[in-house]
């Protein structure tokens, strides 16, 4: 499909605003493929894909287009180790 890129980035949120905001704001991003809130550091952690790295840069920039957003972090994935899988859970 042409996105060579995979990142995770793990999104700080402003509070106050819930959960539905940022969830409607990350849903109109179409590389942003899964966004999941969380425990610990940040909020939301979001799988994004990208052509390369300027493109990256590009969905980044819409990712924090909101005031929603006040920080990210974001780690690039070199390799897929252990790809996304489920088969293994229907044969035990």
């Amino acid at each position: 499909m042409g996105y060579g890129v995979m990142a995770f980035a793990t999104l700080e949120v402003h509070q106050g605003h819930g959960i539905a905001a940022i969830t409607a704001h990350l849903r109109s991003i179409p590389e942003v493929l899964e966004a999941h809130t969380t425990s610990g550091q940040g909020d939301v952690l979001c799988r994004i894909v990208a052509r390369d790295h300027a493109d990256l840069q590009r969905v980044l920039d819409a990712i924090t287009s909101t005031q929603l957003v006040a920080r990210t972090s974001t780690v690039i994935s070199l390799t897929a180790e252990v790809p996304y899988r489920v088969a293994q859970l229907l044969d035990g």
